[in-house]
């Protein structure tokens, strides 16, 4: 059920799910977008969001999210080069930066791991790693994550409509400047991973998570889903987005594996991310 929520929001764009078949059209688009990622060093900007859902006020974990979105930069850097795609700048600018405001304040914050849990007052949860940023990119970088859930909810609205849908970002001019100059590229991969974690008494967690394109769309309209997801459920979704036309040029989505909760031995996996825009075969 998971996967066909997946797949079905995420098929509003141009999509990576595995059930999706690829016509001769669209594997010859897939190849123009890889000319095009070859041309210049692309950006990587990526966000983690991981959960933990208690009894009481669920939790945001600080430094499990920000180690999920470091190594998951690192691993997609690692896929693109091997396709020979060069990576520029990579950017972890927040924690939950895919997350409103008036959702991300219904939970708790752990800074790391040695912090006591606080009620969040301040929006958007800064990384560490998001110091040297100015006012004017921190703000851009958070128009871009949020004009995803904006992009979704009219996706699926137009979709139900039977209305033409459009992968637009609602991005000004001023955003797109700031990007550029920070990112120093035109496409940009935009990283989304989250999960929840259920705690002790908990088999299975009940919470609103914010995940870009997918899961995001299926629910009130909102932007967001309340789902159960088994107590090891985490996802991600990449995005490429080109700059110029202010568009989301393809997605993909799928499950991420490994330890991301772990204190002692975090680790990810993630398998085969470019798949199908690059033919790669799962090792």
């Amino acid at each position: 059920m998971k996967n066909f929520l997946l797949c079905l929001t995420l098929g509003l764009s141009i999509t990576g799910c595995a059930t999706t078949k690829i016509s001769t059209e669209e594997r010859n688009k897939l190849n123009q977008t890889q000319a095009l990622l070859k041309t210049n060093p692309v950006a990587v900007i990526s966000d983690g969001c991981l959960i933990r859902s208690e009894l009481g006020t669920s939790l945001i974990e600080g430094e499990q999210s920000r180690l999920t979105a470091q190594k998951f930069a690192e691993l997609l850097s690692s896929q693109l080069n091997e396709q020979g795609v060069k990576v520029g700048h990579k950017i972890m600018p927040f924690v939950c930066g895919f997350m409103p405001e008036e959702q991300v304040k219904k939970y708790d914050y752990r800074l790391d791991n040695e912090a006591k849990r606080a009620e969040i007052k301040n929006y958007p949860l800064v990384s560490l790693e998001n110091k040297t940023l100015s006012e004017q990119q921190q703000q851009a970088l958070l128009n871009l994550t949020q004009s995803f859930n904006k992009q979704a909810v009219l996706a699926l609205k137009n979709a139900k409509e039977k209305k033409p849908v459009s992968n637009l970002l609602e991005l000004s001019d001023q955003d797109i400047t700031a990007l550029k100059n920070l990112t120093q590229s035109d496409y940009v991969f935009i990283a989304s991973v989250t999960g929840t974690d259920a705690s002790f008494g908990k088999k299975f967690a009940a919470g609103a998570l914010s995940v870009g394109v997918s899961l995001a769309t299926v629910g009130a309209g909102s932007g967001f889903v309340t789902a159960y997801i088994p107590q090891e459920g985490q996802q991600y979704v990449v995005h490429i987005v080109d700059l110029n036309s202010k568009t989301i040029m393809w997605t993909k989505g799928g499950m991420l594996m490994g330890k991301p909760y772990s204190r002692k031995n975090h680790s990810i996996e993630a398998k085969a991310i470019l798949n199908p825009l690059f033919e790669v075969a799962s090792k």
